[in-house]
């Protein structure tokens, strides 16, 4: 056979082979994008999923307040939280109408010993876990209380979901306070 003519084919079934080898590169590349994809989607459901079981923790946990005859407000339902929202004027109405609120400040020790509410209970919210026991369970009022409100929201939260009843973040903390404080 002609040594152009063999020349020839070997050429042709070499571009045949790159083109061949070309597509299966560009298919590897989709199938790659698409494990890829995958893979964020089972994550996203897996986060997905655990979002979906907190809320229905919540909503059941709502359910049972309601069941064993405790107030829920519409906005604790909305935004599926076992506590209320309230005032830091909140507690000195409370304490004008002669009522002993609970006053549970998680402030640091040091933002404590700059002033705080007479009477309130000092639990840092880093210590809140293990010193539960500080906590009056005794039906009164429980305000949750630190400088701003995120931490009290926290500790609220985490109150809450302990199976404390009549929660309340004091929202604007003692930011907010207008009342006397006590200082050691």
């Amino acid at each position: 056979m002609d040594p152009l003519i063999l020349a020839c084919i070997a050429l042709g079934l070499a571009v045949v082979l790159l083109l061949m080898l070309l597509a299966t590169r560009g298919r590897l590349g989709m199938l790659e994008e698409r494990l890829t994809d995958l893979s964020h989607g089972s994550a996203s459901k897996e986060a997905d999923t655990g979002e979906l079981k907190e809320s229905l923790d919540g909503l059941r946990k709502l359910v049972a307040m309601l069941a064993a005859g405790k107030s829920v407000d519409a906005e604790m339902v909305r935004e599926n939280r076992l506590y209320r929202n309230a005032k830091a004027a909140d507690i000195q109405a409370e304490l004008d109408a002669g009522r002993q609120p609970c006053v549970l400040d998680v402030r640091s020790p040091q933002e404590w010993a700059g002033g705080h509410i007479e009477g309130a209970v000092h639990v840092p919210v880093d210590e809140l876990q293990k010193s539960l026991h500080a906590v009056p369970r005794d039906g009164r009022k429980l305000f949750v209380i630190c400088a701003g409100g995120g931490r009290s929201q926290a500790a609220a939260s985490f109150l809450a979901n302990r199976g404390f009843l009549n929660v309340h973040n004091v929202e604007g903390g003692m930011n907010s306070w207008k009342g006397p404080v006590q200082r050691p």
